[in-house]
Parts: structure tokens; C-alpha cells; sequence
């Protein structure tokens, strides 16, 4: 389990900059909120398409060198690209290359935990995800602090650094046991059928969907410009605040491994969501305590969101795919989520995206919840 620790710290060090690093580079560029939503849509899109492809190969022929052969390479092509786009289809390359990294990565990952950690899936994958948001907040303030003090090029080349390291513990990954724990083709393949899943595993999926609404346009796109834009912080204190968000979302989910995922948790986090989402469009001097509230209930979250996942896959015959098929509906909320919040916010400003944003969260601990117990 420490390989794969390291590979997420590494990788989500990455992304977590990278989520910061290319809209506030789009914005340097005058390049408006609603290119950027389209440059952004473009990861979510071409991942759900990918990661199914991968997830079903693994199941078929083991987890452990995706990481070293898809989530390494491509990591560092799409840093690379970054640093030397100088146009929005460059940049949308680098979209595409980095929505195969993430796929390789995410297509094994709950698989390899599931293998390496029998009877505590639930526990790992939840400390997976709170390495993942460390990772994303050191990410966050180099990011930060780089592009202010020595600039984008610098920053960008930290993360090809970053990159090329990943490759060490994918390497030591290469010839773990018990990566493939059923046969191969062709007695396999019609696991892969999409058919035959039941209703829970569907609730899961729109479940799963719901919470990613809440999240991620705010994250990726959302709060980062509005910032810049709306509250005129500079890079350094962009790159912090995003930092103590994810620092606050992982000692959320550390703190909380052991406690019940139970209906007093699903009104605290859901009442927090609510209250940061009316208030944050015109919050003022009070933005920073509103958008760390939200990173507690979003950790808060993370529990709710890795126990169905593993609930609704974990005695599955082909987990890989199963986890994938199951996230579909997920990514097309991400699209969807990220292309039009960037349309809204600039026709109707911030407060629909964010007041939408706590209405959803709220709907995903309620469902999250009735899945767990049913």
C-alpha cells in the first residue's frame, strides 16, 4: 500500500497544481471564463471513454504496470505540453493527455487497493483519498507561490520534475502479486458485459454523479477564477487558500475514519454545504472561512463517497470495470458541470452555480446514505 500512497501523492501533487496552474494561466492569456469551461470539459469527457477501456483490459490482465506504462508517460506529456502551449488546441491536447493519465490511474486504483487491503477496502480507499487531498493542497501553494514569485514556465517545470518521479514507485509496482485475481480471456469476457448490474449498483452510479456535481466545477473552474476575477487575490494567496481547503477536506476524512457514517454526519455536512453555498457569491471579507467550511463538509463527504463505491464493486468479479461503468454517469456530470458553470457564471454571475453546488451535496449525502443502508 505505501507504492500506491506514493504514486497518489505524486500524481495528485501534479494535478493539484495543475488544476490551479492552467485556468489561471488561460486567464492570464485573456481568455474568457466560458474557452476556459471548454478547455476544462474536455478531461471529464475523454476519461470516461478511456478509463472503461482500461478498467476492462485490467481485469483481463492484471493492475500493477498501468502505472508505470499510462499514468507515468502520461503524466509528464501533459506537463510538458502545458509548458510549451501557446494556443487553445495545445492546450486542449494537453487536456486530452492528461484525462489519460487520470484514467490510468483511477481504471486500477480502487482495484489495487481492494487486492492489497482484503477486509478494509472501505478504510484504505477513504486514507487513499485523504493522501490524495494532501497531495492536492502541497500541489495547490507550489503552484501558488511559483507562478507569483518566478513565474508559470518555473511552475510548470516543478511538475515535469514531479512527473518523471512518479516513475520510481510504478517501477517497484511492476511485479506485485495478486495484481489479477481472476482468469483470463476468454472465460472473463463476458464479465465485462454492461448488462446484468442491478438497481443498486445504478443508485450508486447516480449517487456518485450527484456528489461530482456539487464538486468539481467549483473546484476546477468556479472558486479559482472567481478569486482572481471577483475578489482581485493574487496568485500567492490563491495557491494557499486552495492548499488549506484540501489540508482541512483531508484531515476531515483522517479524523473521521473510524466515526459512523450515520444521519447526524449527513445534516452537518449538508447544512454547511448549504449555508457556504448561499453565501459565498457575496461574502466578502467572510470568503475564506465560507470556502474552508465547505472543504470540512466536502471531506466529510469523501467518506460517504468512497463506502458506496466500494459497497456497490468490492465482491465483484471484474472491479476494474465495474468501478468504471459505474463512474460514467459521473464524468458526464463533470462535462456537463464544467462547460455550462462557466456559460451561467458569466451570463448570470456566481450565485446560482454556487447556491446549486449546496442543493446537490445535500441531495448526495441523503441518497449516499439511504445506499449505505440499504
Amino acid at each position: 500500500m505505501k507504492r500506491i500512497l506514493a504514486i497518489t501523492f505524486l500524481n495528485f501533487f501534479v494535478s493539484g497544481a495543475l488544476t490551479l496552474t492552467i485556468p489561471l494561466l488561460l486567464l492570464e492569456r485573456n481568455v474568457d471564463l466560458a474557452e476556459i469551461g471548454i478547455v476544462l470539459s474536455v478531461l471529464p469527457l475523454v476519461f470516461m471513454v478511456v478509463r472503461l477501456f482500461l478498467a476492462a483490459l485490467a481485469d483481463l490482465v492484471g493492475w500493477a504496470r498501468f502505472y508505470l506504462l499510462l499514468n507515468w508517460p502520461g503524466t509528464l506529456f501533459s506537463t510538458l505540453i502545458y509548458f510549451i502551449a501557446a494556443s487553445i488546441p495545445a492546450f486542449l491536447l494537453g487536456k486530452i493527455i492528461e484525462a489519460v493519465k487520470e484514467s490510468s490511474y483511477w481504471a486500477v486504483n480502487r482495484t489495487a487497493i481492494f487486492s492489497l487491503s482484503p477486509q478494509q477496502e472501505e478504510k484504505e480507499a477513504t486514507k487513499n483519498t485523504a493522501v490524495l487531498s494532501l497531495s492536492s493542497a502541497t500541489g495547490s501553494a507550489v503552484s501558488g507561490i511559483g507562478i507569483a514569485y518566478l513565474g508559470f514556465s518555473f511552475t510548470l517545470s516543478v511538475l515535469i520534475f514531479a512527473s518523471a518521479v512518479i516513475g520510481i514507485p510504478a517501477a517497484m509496482l511492476w511485479q506485485t502479486r495478486r495484481q489479477r485475481s481472476r482468469p483470463r480471456i476468454p472465460r472473463d469476457i463476458s464479465l465485462l458485459d454492461p448488462r446484468g448490474r442491478g438497481r443498486t449498483f445504478w443508485f450508486t452510479s447516480f449517487t456518485a454523479a450527484i456528489f461530482r456535481l456539487a464538486q468539481y466545477p467549483l473546484v476546477v473552474l468556479l472558486l479559482p477564477v472567481f478569486m482572481a476575477q471577483q475578489l482581485g487575490y493574487g496568485y500567492v494567496e490563491i495557491g494557499i487558500v486552495f492548499m488549506l481547503y484540501n489540508v482541512i477536506a483531508s484531515f476531515a476524512i483522517f479524523t473521521t475514519l473510524k466515526m459512523s457514517l450515520g444521519v447526524r454526519r449527513v445534516v452537518i455536512q449538508s447544512l454547511i454545504a448549504l449555508f457556504a453555498g448561499f453565501l459565498l457569491a457575496n461574502s466578502g471579507t467572510y470568503f475564506h472561512a465560507l470556502f474552508l467550511a465547505l472543504a470540512l463538509a466536502h471531506g466529510l463527504g469523501a467518506g460517504f463517497y468512497e463506502s458506496i463505491i466500494a459497497k456497490a464493486t468490492k465482491n465483484s468479479l471484474s472491479v476494474s470495470f465495474d468501478i468504471g461503468l459505474l463512474i460514467i454517469p459521473t464524468r458526464f456530470a463533470e462535462f456537463a458541470s464544467v462547460l455550462f458553470a462557466g456559460f451561467v457564471a458569466q451570463s448570470l454571475g456566481y450565485m446560482p452555480v454556487f447556491v446549486f453546488s449546496g442543493f446537490f451535496f445535500t441531495a448526495f449525502s441523503v441518497l449516499s446514505l439511504y445506499a449505505l443502508r440499504a
